[in-house]
């Protein structure tokens, strides 16, 4: 019966790939190229390969009746390796400048330099708040970097430009999360003490800088709840309970 195939979907990155198809110790060359479904296949476990300029690629994929399964794999072609070692010098690099950026400013503006004045306490705070923040963003970005490459390997070079703008991204919530907690607008779940001890405590120094990291790290959960919060601030009422407000000129 026809049901009692299976059909294989092939996707690759990048598209346009040579496909063969390993079975029961056989390999079959595929004519069409990449994206492609092969369809009329016995149940089991297939390895599909593709390949592009002499480089190539492998998974193995498990077709049952009546069903179609999609695989898709990454190649890595000299284009997408050059783009993977550009994130991570980016990454690596940049770690680095943040981390001293921070440690310049507690050991060499505020102690060596004892002719300098000191930095105002908050403007000191914001700067080991948004390097925390930075740092959380890459952190997430070597989180991501090895997953998409070392256990999933489907790394999309379409997706490059949000490794370089994350840092960035982690540096804005961190400073702007820090505002909207302290400033209290923003409400944690766990209620941390450090918010109440004042600013400029060793504790709620630490405190921020711990959440200002975790804001750059979590960059999507953040996000939405950043969209919660100014769309539960001014989100327009409704029309029937609009009012109108009359203003009368002195006279």
């Amino acid at each position: 019966m026809a049901d009692e195939k299976g059909s294989i979907k092939v996707i690759s990155n990048p598209g346009g790939a040579k496909i063969l198809l390993g079975y029961n110790n056989k390999t079959e060359e595929i004519v069409p190229a990449t994206p492609y479904t092969i369809a009329d296949r016995d149940p089991g476990t297939y390895t599909v390969y593709v390949t592009i300029d002499d480089v190539s690629n492998s998974k193995e994929v498990k077709v049952e009746s009546g069903s179609e399964t999609t695989v898709e794999i990454t190649i890595f072609t000299k284009e997408i390796k050059k783009e993977i070692h550009h994130i991570c010098f980016y990454t690596i690099i940049f770690s680095f400048i943040l981390a001293a950026i921070a440690v310049l400013t507690e050991l060499v503006v505020l102690r060596t330099f004892s002719t300098i004045p000191s930095l105002d306490p908050l403007f000191k705070e914001l700067i080991f708040i948004g390097c925390a923040g930075g740092l959380g963003g890459l952190a997430y970005n070597m989180y991501v970097y090895t997953d998409h490459i070392g256990r999933e390997e489907d790394f999309r070079v379409e997706f490059a430009s949000s490794y370089y703008l994350r840092p960035f991204i982690g540096i804005l919530y961190g400073v702007f999360v820090f505002f909207l907690v302290a400033g209290g607008l923003m409400t944690l779940s766990s209620g941390g003490s450090a918010t109440t001890n004042g600013l400029y405590t060793q504790q709620s120094v630490m405190f921020y800088v711990a959440l200002s990291f975790l804001a750059g790290y979590g960059e999507e959960p953040v996000s939405i709840n950043l969209k919660a919060l100014a769309e539960a601030m001014f989100k327009e009422p409704p029309a029937d309970d609009k009012s109108t407000t009359t203003i009368t000129p002195n006279k």
